[in-house]
């Protein structure tokens, strides 16, 4: 039996034991409201990364314009809840962290269920249980989310599921459609306060010496796939920084540093280090570069809503799902490679060809294209 059809099997046979388990908790379930307009709390539930709240935040504004009247509280993660601060659609954020222990997310959900939720979100499109769960337990007498690999049961109402095709931001947008409410087109947001940009514009003054503006570069990335060489980081730095007409601020986020060392310890030219923990902090400064290099992760997502021009790498990413959003950005794609756009965490040939034939070279010509 192949890995794959272990796979279907097993998510069968989860769909069927969930089935099973829910249909008397399905009966006793409260009526779904009868109007939308009863709507005054909703729960919208995203406890991923950075890159998939940032490509959420269109759907946090189509709720708020869809329901004006009803307050709108975000459950989220530690790390991505800064994000979310001063935008003016969301009335509140909770945080929930996964690494929670059983026992700490019961309580977390019994306060949701004490807010007294009338509509929670899910807006997971795999087979991601947990943010079903909580959709389904949260209290709300309407939980909406997709059906795949049994989710299903813990909803009283489910979205069609999107074609495979779609953006990550149509996909979020898509599960909203049973609502009835208009589905306009949002760009990606994150609001900064104008003293968070002033000091940012302030740092990076002080740390530069001159009047030529920075490009920032952000080697971080989830999987080991997504991740272009540190030399080639490094290389690119010294090219840019040969040009004579720009500057480099090399950036990271918690589990970067050893990265970020590595990459310094291999340029030629003075980079500006900067690795923090506080995104907020990292977003005002992003803002303030004329341009970001990166892989195609969060800091990709987060620079694309801030307006900045990006320079991304994709591997083995799918495509159509997680390219940047708005104008004024270059992905480089090997896409002739027989494996590219195979989704994998580890790379399954070993070589890492997909982001290594990507070469320090082709990324200066994009910067050159773009600064």
């Amino acid at each position: 039996m192949t890995k794959r059809t272990l796979i279907h099997a097993g998510l069968a046979l989860r769909e069927a034991a969930l089935r099973l388990a829910m249909t008397p908790r399905r009966a006793r379930r409260s009526r779904p409201l009868a109007i939308y307009g009863e709507v005054q709390k909703i729960l919208f539930i995203r406890i991923d990364r950075v890159g998939d709240l940032v490509l959420s935040t269109p759907a946090l504004r189509v709720l708020k314009e869809g329901f004006p009247s009803a307050a709108l509280t975000v459950l989220t993660g530690p790390a991505t809840a800064p994000l979310l601060e001063y935008n003016p659609h969301v009335d509140r954020v909770i945080v929930y962290d996964r690494s929670w222990t059983v026992r700490e997310k019961t309580v977390r959900l019994r306060e949701l269920r004490q807010m007294r939720f009338d509509l929670a979100v899910d807006p997971y499109d795999d087979r991601e249980l947990e943010t079903a769960w909580i959709a389904g337990m949260s209290g709300a007498p309407l939980s909406l989310g997709y059906p795949c690999g049994g989710r299903e049961h813990f909803l009283s109402l489910v979205a069609p599921l999107p074609e495979p095709e779609r953006h990550m931001t149509e996909v979020v947008l898509h599960v909203l459609k049973p609502l009835g409410i208009p589905i306009s087109s949002h760009p990606p947001e994150i609001f900064l306060t104008d003293a968070e940009v002033e000091c940012a514009r302030g740092w990076l003054a002080r740390v530069g010496g001159d009047a030529l503006p920075f490009v920032a570069i952000h080697p971080g990335a989830f999987y080991e796939t997504q991740r272009w060489p540190a030399e080639y980081f490094a290389k690119l730095a010294d090219l840019i920084a040969e040009t004579g007409r720009l500057k480099v601020v090399l950036f990271g986020g918690p589990g970067d540093e050893a990265i970020v060392d590595r990459i310094l310890s291999l340029t030629k030219t003075h980079v500006v280090r900067c690795v923090t923990a506080n995104i907020r902090v990292f977003a005002a400064r992003l803002s303030q570069c004329c341009l970001l290099v990166c892989n195609n992760s969060g800091p990709l997502h987060v620079g694309a809503a801030l307006g900045v021009p990006t320079v991304s790498f994709m591997g083995p990413t799918v495509m159509h799902r997680w390219y940047p959003r708005g104008e004024g950005h270059v992905v480089l794609r090997i896409d002739d490679l027989p494996c590219i756009g195979c989704n994998r965490g580890a790379c399954p040939t070993g070589t890492l060809e997909c982001m290594r034939l990507i070469t320090p070279e082709m990324a200066a010509e994009a910067v050159s294209g773009l600064a």
